[in-house]
């Protein structure tokens, strides 16, 4: 089936002057819209789907999960027309979708609760049979402990992208690969995680960032640990801090090397990807290639913690070494190593993580 290509108003804009994707803050204005026939409208979250001439393997991009971090939208709205360009060398099929889109609309992490620790089977279950239980409330975030039985945005908006998903597993030509774009709220915020074994550290490690081990150890309920259940490959990317104006150009970056990681395009059709790899490259020499997550600080609201100013990614730290301050007074990394997403905003639920250099990784 012919692939129809049309531009949303104002779509050549990926980076409105408000700092907002134009998907959400355009209206009509969808950035584009690619697919298999009738081109999806904005209110599907769809920001495209580009098939390739040939079967292949099927890359699906996600940005916006949390509303707060507008770069992965960004990125995906201008690589869809990008990609377009060239599906005649498309080998399978490009995929692009935004996560939390009235959070992303807000400029918020999240409405009622964390859009990236909903996908737990007792929540989705809940959620797809059409009944909620207080328990179930409880495993998503405590917020959600005070929440009608009414459905709320999240709730929405995990049916709405596993409608997404289904329509990828049912188009899906091939093994499906997943990129999905963040940025954080401290500086420095520029690594990749992914679940370990081979071929998930593979496909990782094909963007030349530190690769964070053990992530979804310490994290219940994320999309990509969903993902994973169904046998796709997947990458998390952290692409620097939220308001950052070159997380977009990294965003942008991790996705030329995930076609050519996946197989979408040969090396000889992609050279974005060349100098995308130097460039992530040079933002992350100095830091050791591969790390291991030892230590995660979990909070809750009542707890009112907050992060001391002055920290960044990948800061030296001592055990003992104090960190932020809740109700109870000083917070302290039990273990010494580098800082890992220190908390500088108002809604989460992780205060910040300890990492340290795998076994046998060593700074290139």
């Amino acid at each position: 089936m012919a692939v129809r290509i049309e531009m949303g108003q104002g779509a050549s804009r990926a980076v409105e002057e408000s700092g907002r994707s134009s998907f959400v803050a355009g209206g009509t204005g969808a950035a584009l819209a690619m697919s298999r026939g009738a081109p999806a409208g904005a209110e599907d979250g769809l920001v495209g789907w580009v098939e390739g001439r040939s079967e292949g393997p099927l890359l699906l991009c996600v940005g916006g999960v949390h509303g707060n971090e507008p770069a992965g939208v960004q990125a995906l709205e201008a690589m869809v027309g990008k990609v377009g360009e060239r599906r005649d060398l498309l080998a399978g099929d490009f995929v692009a979708i935004v996560g939390n889109m009235p959070a992303l609309a807000a400029g918020r992490r999240f409405m009622a609760y964390d859009l990236n620790r909903a996908w737990t089977p007792v929540h989705m279950d809940a959620l797809q049979s059409g009944s909620r239980t207080e328990p179930d409330d409880a495993v998503v975030h405590s917020i959600t402990s005070r929440r009608a039985l009414t459905p709320v945005a999240e709730d929405l908006e995990v049916v709405r992208v596993m409608e997404l998903l289904e329509r990828v597993a049912a188009g899906r030509r091939g093994p499906v690969y997943v990129l999905d774009l963040h940025t954080t709220s401290g500086r420095g915020g520029t690594f990749t995680s992914a679940e370990d074994n081979p071929r998930h550290r593979a496909f990782a490690m094909e963007v030349p960032f530190p690769l964070v081990l053990g992530l979804d150890e310490h994290i219940e309920g994320t999309l990509l640990g969903y993902l994973n259940t169904l046998g796709y490959t997947t990458m998390l990317c952290e692409c620097g801090q939220h308001r950052e104006p070159r997380a977009a150009l990294r965003g942008i970056a991790a996705v030329w090397i995930a076609i050519r990681a996946a197989g979408l395009l040969g090396d000889e059709d992609v050279p974005e990807a060349r100098r995308a790899h130097e460039m992530l490259r040079n933002t992350c020499a100095h830091l050791p290639p591969i790390l291991e997550t030892v230590y995660r600080h979990p909070f809750d609201e009542r707890d009112r913690y907050v992060t001391r100013p002055g920290f960044s990614n990948f800061d030296r730290v001592r055990a003992g070494e104090v960190i932020g301050d809740d109700r109870y007074g000083e917070v302290k990394a039990p273990e010494g190593g580098m800082l890992l997403m220190p908390l500088y905003q108002r809604l989460g639920e992780d205060g910040f993580f300890v990492v340290r250099e795998a076994d046998g990784g060593r700074a290139g």
